[in-house]
């Protein structure tokens, strides 16, 4: 089905709302929030919102894409080939408490209960961006940006 590039956004827009008063995270829905970063977009997308992970790592949420900015270098993901986004403390939480640190269980414990830590959007071709994301909020907001993403690029083509 075709859709227009603003309905998608929209769409994506409606997930995330409770994240709007949220710091580090800006909407570009609003004229005054101005796209300042180098990434050339292509005609049919259109820019959703950007998560502020540290002063030069960003990740920009658009119609089509996600975009991971580490300083200079991007990576481009596009949603339909997005397989999942895991949360790697608890994958590999096992290691941790079979080796029997009590100071690394006590870190594992504290980083699971705030969901804090490494994550990892895996693809379907197998590869994955690894991303360090130290505020629960920017965590929440980027899974349900990647399920409406998801859902939104396998449904519609934007116009």
């Amino acid at each position: 089905m075709k859709k227009k590039k603003e309905d998608i956004r929209n769409q994506i827009l409606k997930k995330v709302k409770y994240y709007r008063n949220s710091r580090g995270v800006m909407f570009f829905d609003n004229p005054n929030n101005q796209f300042k970063e180098n990434i050339v977009l292509d005609t049919n997308e259109l820019e959703v919102l950007l998560i502020k992970l540290k002063r030069s790592r960003k990740i920009i949420v658009t119609t089509k894409y996600i975009y991971s900015i580490d300083k200079n270098l991007i990576t481009k993901i596009l949603a339909q080939d997005i397989d999942r986004f895991d949360y790697m403390e608890f994958i590999n939480g096992e290691k941790i408490i079979e080796g029997g640190s009590k100071i690394k269980i006590m870190l594992l414990r504290f980083k699971m209960t705030f969901r804090i830590g490494n994550y990892r959007i895996v693809q379907r071709n197998g590869s994955f961006t690894e991303l360090i994301i130290w505020r629960t909020r920017f965590a929440d907001c980027l899974n349900d940006c990647i399920k409406k993403l998801k859902f939104v690029g396998n449904k519609y083509d934007a116009i």
